[in-house]
């Protein structure tokens, strides 16, 4: 009889072990009686905290800005585009 030309799967089991490229599913702990239920408490977090003020702090300024736009843009008058007052930017 010939040898095989592949390893038998004694040989690779003890070269490799159980190398797996597929993790095993964690097996969830039962919670105790005296834990929280996770999903009545939700979690605070501070950066989404941060980025919601920022929101709001970046929506007012938005408003703020377009208010004075509209003023500049009332007192300045309508520019025709071959006018004096469409070229004259550095006097």
């Amino acid at each position: 009889m010939m040898p095989s030309l592949f390893p038998t799967s004694n040989a690779l089991s003890a070269t490799f072990g159980t190398a797996t490229p597929y993790k095993a599913q964690p097996v969830q702990q039962k919670r105790s009686p005296y834990e929280a239920r996770s999903e009545l408490f939700g979690a605070w977090s501070v950066a989404e905290d941060a980025k919601n003020t920022a929101t709001k702090l970046s929506d007012a300024a938005a408003k703020e800005y377009e208010q004075a736009s509209q003023a500049a843009r009332a007192k300045a008058g309508k520019m025709e585009l071959y006018s004096g007052k469409y070229y004259a930017v550095g006097l």
